[in-house]
């Protein structure tokens, strides 16, 4: 359950918080954030009318969902959805069906979890006249993305988007001259915001080029370089198995960028 969650985020409106950025990704939950939101004072019904707090093998049992019960610290809060993928909540690239056997679902059980996702964003609909069936990014962290999206009017912001606002990035791009970024492996999901392509495409505004340091490479690489990538670089020094590579990752890192520095140096 998400419960928790919910119950972090009324402590710090307690507080005195008035903005809280929610990391979304590598949960075992899949209730929707249903958990979160009982938290928060959202009443979720059975068909006998008893009231529960949802999880994800008893989404399908919601008959009705009141919102008026939402604590009223949450009107003075903004809640920013941080989440690195654009999963929709249900369906087959839904939370159930990509994330739920990663964490040990069977088949049956992901059925199971799907059709629940898929109901209670029929309740949301109908009760709270919020669509995320749809939702880029809804499926994140179990669909919690979804359900605090739909809850509590919460936004969705790829997580590299975040933290460069939050850590200032386009004030330290001022002056730089090369952005060196990196990641264990560069493929396909990298292109959907992870941190490489979107310190690229940040820094592409600026005009500064942006070299990667990565540990393996896969797949074509020509969509990275359109987004902003100027230059690749795999930092192993020879073929050899991530169980023996992963134990150089630090030499193999300074003697990557100690070539680079040097390359660079012929043209200065």
């Amino acid at each position: 359950t998400t419960y928790g969650v919910g119950e972090l985020i009324l402590d710090a409106a307690k507080r005195g918080v008035r903005e809280i950025i929610l990391g979304l990704g590598g949960s075992a939950t899949n209730d929707f954030g249903c958990g979160a939101a009982a938290a928060l004072g959202v009443k979720f019904y059975d068909e006998q009318g008893n009231a529960f707090v949802p999880v994800g093998g008893t989404l399908s049992k919601i008959a009705k969902i009141d919102v008026s019960g939402l604590n009223p610290l949450l009107k003075n809060l903004q809640i920013t959805l941080m989440c690195d993928v654009q999963n929709s909540v249900y369906g087959p690239s839904g939370a159930a069906y990509v994330y739920a056997p990663q964490k040990g679902a069977t088949q049956a059980d992901v059925e199971v979890l799907d059709a629940g996702l898929r109901h209670v964003c029929g309740v949301v609909k109908r009760d709270l006249k919020t669509d995320v069936s749809k939702l880029l990014g809804g499926g994140a962290a179990g669909a919690m993305a979804g359900g605090m999206y739909a809850f509590t009017g919460a936004k969705l912001k790829m997580g590299i988007e975040v933290v460069l606002d939050t850590v200032g990035f386009d004030s330290l791009l001022q002056g730089a001259d090369l952005v060196l970024t990196g990641e264990g492996k560069l493929d396909n999901q990298s292109l959907e915001g992870k941190a490489v392509v979107g310190v690229a495409k940040r820094a592409k505004k600026y005009g500064v080029p942006t070299v990667a340091l990565v540990g393996g490479v896969e797949e074509d690489l020509r969509e990275v370089y359109d987004v902003g990538v100027s230059a690749v670089f795999t930092i192993n020094r020879r073929p050899e198995d991530l169980a023996v590579s992963k134990h150089k990752s630090a030499q193999n890192l300074q003697a990557c960028i100690e070539d680079i520095v040097r390359f660079m140096k012929i043209f200065v």
